[in-house]
């Protein structure tokens, strides 16, 4: 038996004074913590049976290493506002994008009224059955987010300070819960299911994305040295940040603070999320009409795409590869399960270059150039090599059969719409955005220089295609690219980036090197995309 509904029944008085019947809202909550444990965290999103639940413990893994990396932060600040507000200021980020990117289906079922309404079974029942739900979820959250933390304040201030902490942690995740209600409420008030589907997208990709490499941005973003003798200044903006608030009451009891602004905000922290929660029971009707739109089918919206047109029709030189180059930008777009993988993987490219620099600075100081950092930029090869790879997949893949259906009898002209989506969709955003910040570090020293890698790109992207794709685009199932890609083929990749590479530099200890390198690129790449497709093996 879950250990949660063991705890659950030292309170079953309490829901049966309610007039709810606990029988039944125990079971469903059973059931639905049965079908969490089946479900992968969006950070792994490991589909398959027999990963799920190592997924589910790699999720809570995650959330305690997190957890540690906090505790540590509030153990070297002094000042207790400050130390609070660290504390919930990260709490409240990484709470609120757990809570959208995993348990949104929680939040916005409509499944409920469908299955279990046709019972017989009271709505009250099933209303506090969702809510349990939710808490239990966030207390379990929370015991791996915060538990350190509290660990922390109890070396600091004693027993006492657990009691306080509990209490401030619970208003948290009520406000929080609240908070992320009344995004939802708003966004559906006033615009479709489909906008609210992409912004859930959204972050469940930045929440990937921050669990992959943001720990190295972050690290490196602190001053350790500086946080420790930190003190906090009231200034009357404070009383609008929800962040501030909750370090009131360690003030006042553990520090003798007498300033009325601290009782202030000890009221605001507890006022604000009771009354927010009534609101939120005066509108729950209206959530619930509002959710409707979200049973609406999630075809995108039809609009017109004019950039990717005109792309389209200068860089496809026929019909097929004009049709194979919009159908992958339509599958690219519309496919959150499979843009929650390539995110990701693309952010690589864009941070490891500036990371690289990073590591050889010293902070505090001005970083020095040494003439070889355009070599990093070719790290953007070997993160394109991933989208590559992950165009073989699709949550929708049974529809692969259209290749067959259409009669393509050269799949190379597909192969090229494809790759020459992944040029336009996601090579040149990528270089762009490295040669910005580029530019903005060095001015003007390695600008021809970018460029090239930028040609390099291009001659490379056939050849990683050629070791990539081996059969119909978007034709396996998504879950399969969980399954680890042989070594062979990711050494060739990172060969074939660190062969451009390693020309670039050879080219550029000559005269007029560098202009020439572009050259021979520019004779090659018209080559390399027509001899150097992958061929099908269907």
């Amino acid at each position: 038996m879950d250990i949660s509904l063991r705890i659950l029944d030292l309170f079953r008085f309490i829901f049966e004074k309610l007039g709810v019947d606990y029988l039944t809202m125990r079971a469903i909550v059973s059931t639905k913590l049965v079908l969490d444990r089946r479900r992968a965290p969006a950070m792994s999103r490991s589909n398959s049976e027999n990963q799920s639940e190592k997924s589910y413990l790699q999720g809570y893994l995650f959330h305690l290493i997190f957890g540690i990396f906090m505790a540590a932060i509030i153990y070297i600040i002094n000042d207790n506002m400050l130390r609070m507000a660290y504390f919930a200021g990260a709490f409240f980020f990484m709470t609120t994008m757990y809570l959208v990117s995993d348990f949104s289906f929680v939040l916005l079922d409509t499944k409920d009224k469908n299955i279990i309404m046709t019972k017989p079974v009271e709505s009250k029942t099933v209303s506090v059955s969702k809510f349990v739900h939710i808490f239990i979820y966030m207390v379990r959250l929370n015991i791996f987010l915060a538990g350190p933390s509290m660990v922390v304040f109890i070396l600091s201030y004693g027993l006492a300070a657990a009691f306080i902490f509990v209490l401030e942690v619970i208003f948290m995740d009520l406000l929080i819960f609240i908070m992320t209600i009344f995004i939802y409420f708003a966004v559906l008030r006033f615009f479709d299911g489909e906008l609210l589907r992409n912004i859930i997208n959204t972050i469940q990709i930045l929440l990937t994305v921050l669990l992959s490499i943001g720990y190295q941005v972050a690290v490196r973003m602190i001053d350790f040295t500086s946080i420790k003798s930190m003190n906090y200044n009231f200034s009357f903006r404070d009383y609008f940040n929800p962040v501030l608030w909750f370090g009131a009451p360690f003030e006042i009891i553990f520090s003798g603070g007498k300033s009325s602004y601290l009782y202030v905000f000890s009221a605001l922290l507890v006022v604000v999320p009771l009354i927010s929660f009534v609101f939120y029971l005066k509108l729950s009707k209206v959530m619930e009409q509002l959710l409707l739109k979200l049973e609406s089918g999630e075809t995108e919206r039809l609009k017109k795409h004019f950039i990717q047109e005109l792309v389209g029709k200068i860089l496809c030189r026929n019909n097929v590869q004009y049709q194979s180059f919009h159908f992958a930008n339509a599958v690219l777009r519309s496919d959150r399960s499979l843009k929650l993988k390539i995110y990701p993987a693309l952010s690589t490219g864009i941070l490891l270059p500036v990371l690289m620099i990073f590591n050889m600075g010293i902070r505090g100081e001005k970083y020095q150039a040494t003439g070889i950092e355009y070599l990093y930029l070719y790290f953007v090869i070997v993160a394109i090599s991933s989208v590559v790879r992950l165009v073989n997949y699709s949550s929708a893949w049974k529809g692969s059969y259209v290749y067959i259906s259409s009669g393509f009898e050269r799949m190379e002209e597909v192969y090229r719409g494809v790759l020459k989506t992944i040029l336009f969709r996601f090579m040149v955003p990528v270089e762009m955005l490295g040669a910005i910040i580029y530019i903005a570090l060095f001015r003007n020293l390695f600008l021809f220089d970018i460029a090239v890698v930028f040609i390099a790109g291009i001659a490379a992207l056939p050849l990683i295609g050629k070791v990539y794709i081996c059969e119909y685009p978007f034709s396996r199932p998504l879950e399969e690219s969980n399954q680890k890609e042989s070594i062979d083929k990711m050494l060739l990749t990172i060969l074939i980036a660190g062969t451009f590479a390693g020309l670039h530099a050879l080219f550029r200890l000559i005269h007029n090197g560098t202009m020439i390198y572009a050259a021979v690129l520019v004779v090659f790449i018209p080559l390399f995309w027509k001899y150097m497709l992958p061929k099908s093996n269907k």
